[in-house]
């Protein structure tokens, strides 16, 4: 079986996306959640899982921003709100959500969001300390996320669209620029990284933190055809992150129809081109099919 999933829409479209064939959302909180294009207000979270629960859809709350000690109290107190509200399961990067969990005795199901997600030996170890779940790391192939998936007895989720984090910085890294070179910086203006080496340009975004994103948008629509036909259990997240609404809705479609006709390979070549069309033409494959240099042996 296979869920697709997407970051939860600003409230006025909200009845928009609850039209289509999606599984459910993934969400992020304001404060606690970044590279979201919208985050919810922590007051409105009670409302939502309601709402998601009358309409038989999933909810999944990303909490993956780094958590410094003076929000530890702060965290505490969201993650008892949430053990109390109907959520399918937690996406978490910094273990001090884990740790609380296990302190506190807390009914919450953990998925581990982490780009050290590579192997299935260190799954299987945090597996036996409480997570359900992972979510894979974009540089791994579909080959080693199939391998993973069969040598754990998680629950699998990959990200198949979408921009790719490529580095993150808990400095403002853009605005000390500005202020060093003496130059005004334009709020309203998107700025990039040119790699001198590939030509590649990187998205640069900076809020609490600077995040580099990549050039390109990743299109894994034949790679989820590979995994529904080989019968690997998994969810994947298609994320919007600054990818125009219009565009996003089309891609849905896209994997949805796919999943309701994976065994025609003609309508999966045009399926794909959809997105890409969508996209621009912007797209790329990651490493869903590049092997990286460095791996551990047989992503154990």
């Amino acid at each position: 079986m296979n869920n697709i999933i997407i970051p939860f829409p600003e409230i006025e479209n909200f009845k928009f996306f609850m039209e289509n064939e999606i599984d459910g959302f993934i969400m992020g909180i304001d404060g606690f959640s970044e590279n979201f294009n919208y985050l919810v207000k922590e007051k409105n979270l009670k409302r939502i899982c309601e709402i998601l629960k009358e309409k038989n859809k999933k909810l999944y709350i990303t909490l993956n921003k780094v958590c410094f000690n003076d929000k530890i109290e702060s965290l505490r107190i969201l993650l008892h709100k949430i053990s109390k509200l109907h959520v399918n399961a937690v996406l978490f990067t910094d273990m001090a959500v884990l740790n609380i969990v296990n302190e506190d005795n807390l009914d919450i199901n953990l998925i581990w969001d982490n780009t050290l997600v590579t192997n299935s030996k260190t799954i299987n170890f945090l597996q036996k300390r409480g997570i359900e779940g992972f979510l894979c790391s974009f540089e791994l192939t579909i080959d080693e996320y199939i391998s993973i998936v069969k040598n754990t007895n998680c629950k699998g989720f990959i990200k198949l669209f979408g921009y790719s984090k490529m580095a993150t910085s808990s400095r403002k890294l853009v605005s000390n620029y500005f202020e060093y070179a003496k130059i005004d910086k334009n709020p309203k203006r998107k700025y990039y990284f040119k790699d001198k080496k590939s030509k590649d340009d990187y998205i640069i975004v900076e809020s609490d933190n600077t995040n580099f994103f990549s050039g390109k948008i990743l299109n894994g629509l034949l790679e989820y055809k590979r995994l529904i036909n080989e019968n690997i259990d998994t969810t994947i997240i298609l994320d919007d992150y600054l990818v125009p609404e219009s565009s996003f809705y089309n891609v849905i479609e896209a994997f949805v129809a796919l999943r309701n006709s994976p065994n025609d390979e003609d309508f999966a070549q045009k399926l794909k081109m959809v997105v890409d069309s969508n996209c621009y033409n912007n797209t790329y494959n990651g490493f869903l099919n590049k092997k990286t240099i460095f791996k551990v042996k047989n992503n154990e």
